[in-house]
């Protein structure tokens, strides 16, 4: 019986071990989402689909591929026994996607762009049980007249 109560106290500590660092990181992902956001907000986003310019414009694409960890899939598994929204999950997809667009973002800083138009979003779940997603990101980066006469 010691040795039951031993081995139950461990596990609880190693779990909450294991889930204090995956929020750690979590959050420390999301401070840096943030930064980069910020730093990028020059670069405007537009999701019409059949819009138009005149400026020139060259296909920019992104992806990334996040995994939960083992605390949060946990969770989301008593959450999907009690049914109503997976929370933990829905923090996963929102990194995924905000990271996908900061590197789309980054693309288009790289060919002197402002200007993202036709953005699009892909998410995929991968691996067994839904382990990973993966948010593929592309759209249309667009140099402003400002832009072109200063690359000339």
């Amino acid at each position: 019986m010691d040795g039951l109560i031993f081995k139950i106290v461990i596990t609880l500590i190693l779990f909450f071990i294991g889930w204090g660092f995956g929020r750690f990181i979590e959050r420390k992902h999301l401070l840096e989402l943030e930064d980069k956001e910020k730093q990028l907000s020059h670069i405007s986003l537009d999701t019409n689909k059949f819009q138009t310019s005149e400026h020139i414009g060259q296909l920019v694409s992104s992806n990334v591929v996040i995994s939960h960890d083992y605390f949060k899939y946990i969770i989301s598994i008593i959450q999907n026994l009690l049914g109503g929204r997976l929370t933990t999950y829905e923090t996963v997809v929102d990194r995924a996607r905000r990271e996908a667009v900061v590197r789309l973002k980054l693309e288009a800083q790289k060919m002197g762009a402002d200007r993202i138009m036709g953005l699009r979003l892909s998410t995929t779940e991968m691996g067994m049980e839904g382990g990973m997603i993966e948010v593929f990101a592309y759209g249309t980066a667009i140099q402003s007249v400002s832009s072109q006469t200063s690359l000339l």
